[in-house]
């Protein structure tokens, strides 16, 4: 286990020592594994744990039997979150070594039933890295009580290595502070522009509603694509241009280097509606990087978010002591992030069927753990 834990084994342990029963970073291996075999929160984990009292002690050579839900949820509550953070970072980095070219999508997700009654009932909100090729997560942060998206944004991208990659992030991150972090760290955007930068979104209308004929003129790229699906037929329509001319406050959005522009008309039967998007980039891309970044964008909604709801059932944790809702979302990610690497069954297999052949063998489990993850890492 030494490749994948090795990181872990680092993570200060806040118990006193006079009584602490488990080391922490069995405590780590057996979440992983209650998450795995589709357990929601540590009340379950222990359960199941506790079942199978007699695997664990020989896997992991326990003196004390299995932890309970209360040392579960005491554990979580107290480990450093952005210590914790930081190690999850230093993996993924050691799985992708080479970032040049790759597409990160940065997004945020409610954490629903967990609500913070202290609080006064606020749902907690975790901002996520995602790279869309490997369909992994790469790390996230938890937008503080007091704060928003849009000042988590920048925590975050502090902690990535993006150099050389290209961030997406919807209209809420076309900001001035956040443009400028990207490209300080060496990397490059797609960004939307919505009315939240109206004077900027304006400036690129402008541009394109101004020219006669978007297909026959030679300074804006071109590419329409089709798409059939359960009824619907969307088409899509992407214009590029590099001159950035009309783009008035310079000073604010110097670092642009092209725009975009992209109508999509989406057909469901006798009904068809038109939207009209508008992006900057921070260099001259192609019109099919510029397709690509758009379109992989959403990939951390449908390949990470959806999934970490539906099917590791993320909306109905309560885990809400101390830390324990943002060390719990890392740990899920790690779960997500191991069953994807995870191509011992042969490539495509669904993520719910990965984890039922866990649930049905332990054994997968520690194929997972002694072979796969160390090949990749």
């Amino acid at each position: 286990m030494k490749n994948l834990f090795e990181q872990f084994e680092v993570i200060e342990d806040p118990r006193d020592i006079r009584g602490k029963r488990h080391e922490l970073i069995n405590i780590l291996i057996m979440t992983i594994y209650g998450l795995l075999v589709g357990m929601k929160d540590f009340s379950n984990i222990a359960y199941f744990l506790d079942l199978n009292k007699k695997y664990f002690n020989e896997l992991l050579d326990l003196n004390h039997g299995t932890p309970s839900h209360d040392c579960l949820s005491d554990i979580f509550a107290v480990i450093d979150p952005k210590k914790f953070m930081e190690i999850f970072i230093e993996w993924t980095r050691e799985i992708v070594k080479k970032k040049t070219g790759k597409l990160i999508s940065i997004d945020g997700k409610a954490v629903r039933n967990a609500r913070d009654k202290i609080n006064k009932g606020n749902v907690p909100y975790i901002v996520s890295a995602f790279l869309s090729e490997l369909g992994i997560s790469i790390g996230q942060v938890k937008v503080d009580d007091k704060t928003n998206e849009i000042t988590a944004i920048p925590e975050l991208l502090d902690l990535l290595d993006i150099e050389g990659a290209t961030i997406t992030i919807d209209a809420i991150g076309t900001q001035e502070k956040i443009v400028k972090k990207i490209v300080s760290k060496k990397g490059h955007y797609v960004l939307k522009v919505k009315d939240n930068q109206e004077g900027l979104e304006r400036d690129i209308k402008t541009y394109f509603d101004k020219q006669n004929n978007l297909l026959g003129n030679k300074e804006i790229l071109h590419k329409t694509t089709y798409d059939k699906d359960h009824g619907r037929i969307e088409k899509r329509e992407y214009y590029l241009s590099y001159n950035v001319s009309t783009i008035r406050n310079k000073d604010k959005w110097n670092t642009v280097k092209a725009m975009g522009y992209i109508r999509v008309y989406r057909t469901i039967g006798d009904e068809t509606s038109i939207t009209d998007n508008y992006y900057i980039m921070d260099k001259e891309i192609s019109i099919e990087f510029f397709k690509r970044a758009t379109r992989s964008h959403w990939k951390i909604e449908n390949d990470l978010h959806w999934r970490l709801d539906v099917i590791l059932d993320e909306d109905h944790s309560r885990n809400r002591e101390g830390n324990s809702i943002n060390n719990l979302s890392i740990i899920r990610k790690i779960v997500f992030n191991l069953a994807r690497l995870d191509d011992s069954y042969g490539k495509g297999l669904p993520l719910q069927r990965k984890l039922t052949r866990y649930m049905c063998d332990f054994s997968c489990i520690e194929n997972l753990i002694f072979n796969v993850i160390p090949s990749i890492s």
